[in-house]
C-alpha cells in the first residue's frame, strides 16, 4: 500500500531538517512509540503499539536510516508475534521551503503488510495511517517552535 503525505511545519527549513537529523528527539514524535535503541551506525531497534480497528498492535523490529542532504530513506520491518501481524516499510522524506518561516515536509511510504493486519481493509489501514501521520505534524510543530 502506498501513502503519501504533505505536512506544513511553521518553522524554517533548518530548524526542522535539525529537528529531523536528531533521530531520538524526532523518534519521540511518533504516535505509540515505546521504546528507540540505536543498534549501529543510522540502524535502530524499537517498538510501536498501535491500534487499527480491533487489534491492538505491539510491533517490534529493526529500521536503517540513510540520509543526505535532500532527504531521508528509512528502511524498517517488525513483527507483533502475539497475533502474527507484520509490517516492511519504505518511507522516504524531503523538505521544500514554502517561506522563510514555513517548511513543508513530503512522506513517501510504500508499506506491505502481512498475517492479521493485512487482512483489515485499506481504507481502515489508511484512516489509521493518515491520523498518524497528522499527530506525527502535530508533535514535530511543538517540538519545533516550543508550542506546548
Amino acid at each position: 500500500m502506498k501513502f503519501e503525505h504533505r505536512v506544513t511545519i511553521a518553522a524554517p527549513r533548518e530548524a526542522v531538517r535539525a529537528f529531523l537529523d536528531d533521530v531520538p528527539r524526532s523518534a519521540r514524535c511518533l504516535p505509540g512509540l515505546e521504546e528507540l535503541t540505536a543498534v549501529g551506525n543510522d540502524t535502530y531497534e524499537g517498538r510501536v503499539a498501535v491500534r487499527v480497528g480491533p487489534l491492538a498492535l505491539r510491533i517490534g523490529g529493526t529500521a536503517r536510516l540513510e540520509r543526505d542532504s535532500e532527504r531521508w530513506r528509512l528502511t524498517g520491518e517488525g513483527r507483533d508475534r502475539r497475533i502474527g501481524a507484520g509490517v516492511v516499510a519504505k518511507v522516504e522524506a524531503h523538505l521544500n521551503d514554502l517561506t522563510p518561516a514555513g517548511t513543508e515536509l513530503l512522506i513517501a511510504a510504500d508499506v506491505q503488510f502481512s498475517g492479521r493486519l493485512a487482512e483489515l481493509g485499506q481504507p481502515l489501514i489508511r484512516r489509521k495511517a493518515d491520523a498518524m501521520v497528522k499527530e506525527f505534524a502535530t508533535n514535530i510543530q511543538k517540538a519545533v517552535t516550543g508550542a506546548a
